[in-house]
């Protein structure tokens, strides 16, 4: 039995983009020192790791639907998947990059400082910038679920 490469990469694509996609959470319920703390985390660990999942498996479907060839069904599921996943790194590095940049510039002039006046109003701008990281993460996470969905279509359409 011949091992089909074009499923392989089909269905590691589409787990690392069920992964990059699959965060739950009820923001609204916690608090906002522990929705900074995710933030922190979620941006150590994802400026690492989040580059090789989401290159990865937008590669993978891309590699996927070129094993497959243009006259499959899977075809067009599989590229879709793989732009949507190439979106996810644009949208990254032009609308999220700079959100981070920004919260951790304030972040910074906030631990820097002794007590000051201006501590409210830069505790005020990286709240509002929390919630436009909130923002711009949904948007990101929603390319993510489409690529997700795109490649387990791809997957049952074997």
């Amino acid at each position: 039995m011949a091992i089909n490469w074009a499923q392989v990469l089909q269905l590691v694509s589409l787990l690392a983009a069920t992964h990059s996609s699959g965060r739950v959470s009820v923001d609204s319920l916690v608090s906002s020192q522990l929705r900074t703390h995710r933030w922190f985390r979620a941006w150590d660990f994802g400026r690492k790791y989040g580059p090789f999942v989401v290159t990865g498996s937008g590669l993978g479907f891309l590699g996927a639907a070129l094993l497959d060839g243009i006259n499959s069904p899977t075809f067009g599921f599989n590229v879709a998947a793989s732009l949507s996943m190439g979106l996810v790194v644009v949208y990254t590095v032009f609308v999220v990059f700079p959100v981070n940049d920004q919260l951790l510039e304030a972040h910074s002039k906030l631990t820097s400082h002794k007590k000051s006046d201006d501590d409210s109003q830069t505790t005020e701008e990286i709240r509002s910038l929390a919630a436009a990281w909130k923002t711009a993460d949904l948007k990101r996470t929603l390319l993510s679920t489409f690529a997700a969905l795109a490649g387990l279509v791809a997957a049952c359409k074997q």
